[in-house]
């Protein structure tokens, strides 16, 4: 999860005011595992605000680095380096090390002192090149020093930059760390004293949200959206925040008894709370009075709904009107006077939650109101969402890299066939949950675009966000899921001759047991796309074979295509004369050769579908049934055997597709 920041935007020098900001917040505090004096090895250093740093986002110190220099500036003792747990996986403490040693000269001494108990923070910094020096013991607790030139972190920084992690790593690396963080809490407890307590209590207290924000982290990488406690998250994080804030602010708190959970994203709905209250506070300092900032939280049939207010200077009428984009034209745009920030904030917020969840209500002067809805989490909805999670992540992890190459056999092949399939018939199960707002075969033309028609990924991910859907995380696990289709059937086009798989290729669709399949096909080569008949129409392939629709067959059928029972349907979709009829069927004996080449049984039913559009005096026979052996072999004198004569009434009519 850490990643080594790619730059340092977040990052400025400390200084004194921000020191003492800093002692207000418990989650930057860490007095108990330090050693007592900074100046244990060198008398002669002091503080160096220069080469002290501060990560700071939207307002919010998510983590720090405190740094003693002496004179010459050749020797650098890190007393302290804290990490918010909120600010965990960011790649902070990477950060500072990446910037202190960017900073000073390259066979400048870094050193510092860390408690042997402290496993976890050893690991960090002999990762960045730190290396044991001695060690010393303070009230029974023993100190390890550590140290490195700025030349060798540098260089350690650079490496872990190039590493990437699997997912099987990622979880073995949370694993340990979890297991960390908890020898760290039993550590804790033992150091536990008379004289000690209070701030032990506060290590204790900090290094459990470290934990619970780890695990958070952690699913919120493996799925967008789970369950999250909305009530700790305004206590733990907003709170805390604002009543650091250099702006005088009252907090005024209405919170409803036993709120259930949401459901959303634990580290953007974080962020997102942190950017409203951010924009509540910039804009009370520019009205100039005290603050009021009010928070409300209560139920709502299934929704749990979150109001902020505050009296600041409010949001000029005509910059809440709605835009092309149906956001607000504020959005995207900095609000605060005398500044050209992007609105990078605004931008979050309206990602996170929605902006069908959000209203804003506001006036010149008074003050600025958001109200947003959060879907509630209830016991039905979590079961469905969680099995399917379980089975998204299941399909991502166990697709992660292709496991197969131009050597594999056949056998391992076909599995990687039937999985590929698996997850396409998974991603129709996705699509069926638009279905209450949108019109699915939309949906489905829009992922064809992507898989085969030359549009990217960014053209699907924009006309998904346009549809509205009660569980927001199925957009997320649907880009995830065609996304990964996408790379896989590609893979097997470029590396494997069609003929060889197209029959293993056509009968993995058979896993869809209870669902109507339809497929497009070349007769001539066998090519053929096919889907749920729910989400589309056998006209929807006929760009992507690249011929006449005339030149092309329909297809259909149900459950498993190997069934001998079950009938496969192959029909055309115009017939203008008899000839032409004549060459239809010899399209639909074609067809019926290529099902046969795809290993389908030649005992198996055969039917055939009405024309979608009939002048001719004569039609296909659809009440007449066949095998597709029998069809294969049928001489081009025998062909009048399906063919009957047409209705007057029914002539020129047009059947459904």
């Amino acid at each position: 999860m850490n990643q080594v920041s790619a730059d340092f935007t977040y990052i400025r020098c400390l200084s004194p005011d921000d020191e003492k900001r800093i002692r207000h917040i418990p989650f930057l505090n860490i007095d108990s595992m330090l050693i007592p004096s900074p100046y244990i090895k060198d008398k002669t250093i002091d503080i160096d605000y220069q080469h002290s740093y501060l990560w700071e986002e939207e307002g919010e110190y998510l983590g720090y680095i405190l740094v003693y220099s002496n004179p010459d500036k050749t020797k650098f003792h890190i007393y302290k380096q804290v990490t918010s747990p909120f600010g965990r996986g960011k790649g902070i403490g990477s950060a500072f090390m990446e910037k202190l040693a960017t900073d000073v000269a390259a066979d400048s001494q870094v050193y510092l002192y860390v408690w042997e108990k402290l496993s976890s923070s050893i690991d960090f910094f002999m990762s960045k090149g730190f290396a044991y020096e001695e060690a010393i013991v303070y009230r029974k607790m023993k100190f390890y020093m550590m140290s490195a030139t700025a030349e060798t972190i540098l260089g350690k920084v650079a490496l872990e930059k190039n590493k990437d992690y699997s997912s099987a790593e990622e979880l073995g690396k949370v694993r340990h760390d979890a297991k960390k963080g908890l020898k760290i809490l039993f550590d804790l407890v033992a150091m536990l004293s008379v004289d000690n307590c209070n701030k032990v209590i506060e290590d204790i207290n900090r290094e459990t949200t470290a934990l619970l924000n780890t695990l958070n982290m952690y699913e919120d990488q493996i799925t967008t959206f789970h369950e999250v406690h909305i009530k700790e998250l305004i206590t733990d994080r907003v709170i805390p925040f604002i009543e650091v804030a250099e702006v005088p602010c009252e907090i005024r708190l209405i919170l409803g008894s036993k709120i259930p959970s949401v459901i959303g994203n634990y580290v953007n709905f974080s962020r997102a709370l942190i950017n409203i209250v951010s924009n509540s506070l910039d804009a009370i300092r520019e009205a100039g009075r005290k603050g009021i900032i009010e928070i409300s939280l209560h139920e709502s049939d299934d929704t749990v709904i979150l109001a902020l207010q505050d009296n600041g200077v409010g949001i000029e009428e005509e910059r809440q009107t709605l835009g092309p984009d149906e956001l607000p034209l504020f959005v995207g745009k900095t609000t605060k006077k005398g500044k050209t920030g992007e609105g990078i904030g605004t931008q979050q917020i309206f990602s996170t939650f929605g902006p069908a969840n959000i209203s804003i209500q506001s006036t010149v002067g008074e003050g600025t109101r958001w109200t947003v809805q959060l879907k509630k989490s209830s016991q039905k909805e979590t079961l469905i969402l969680s099995e399917m999670k379980s089975r998204y992540v299941m399909f991502i992890k166990s697709t992660e890299k292709i496991g197969i190459t131009e050597a594999s056999n056949r056998t391992n092949i076909a599995a990687f066939i039937w999985h590929l399939r698996e997850m396409e018939i998974f991603s129709y199960e996705l699509i069926y949950y638009f279905s209450r707002y949108n019109n699915v075969r939309d949906i489905f033309r829009n992922i064809l675009l992507y898989r085969y028609g030359e549009k990217d990924f960014l053209f699907l991910k924009t006309e998904l966000k346009k549809c509205r859907i009660d569980d927001e995380v199925i957009k997320s696990w649907l880009l995830g899921m065609v996304k990964r289709i996408k790379r896989n059937e590609t893979f097997l086009q470029e590396t494997f001759p069609f003929d060889e798989y197209k029959g293993i290729l056509f009968k993995s669709y058979g896993q869809a047991m209870e669902r109507t399949i339809i497929f497009t096909m070349d007769p001539e080569t066998g090519s053929f796309f096919a889907s749920d008949r729910k989400l589309a129409e056998h006209m929807d392939f006929v760009p992507y074979l690249h011929h006449n629709r005339d030149l092309l067959l329909r297809g259909e059928f149900v459950g498993d295509v190997r069934t001998i029972a079950s009938p496969i349907h192959l029909g055309v979709w115009s017939v203008s004369t008899l000839d032409d009829l004549h060459d239809k069927l010899k399209s639909i004996r074609s067809g019926a050769r290529q099902l046969l080449d795809m290993g389908l049984k030649s005992e198996k039913h055969l039917s055939f579908y009405s024309s979608t559009y009939n002048v001719c005096s004569y039609e296909i026979d659809t009440l007449k049934s066949t095998t597709l052996g029998e069809m294969a072999n049928v001489k081009d004198n025998e062909l009048d055997q399906f063919i009957i004569s047409s209705e007057d009434e029914l002539q020129g009519m047009v059947f459904a597709d």
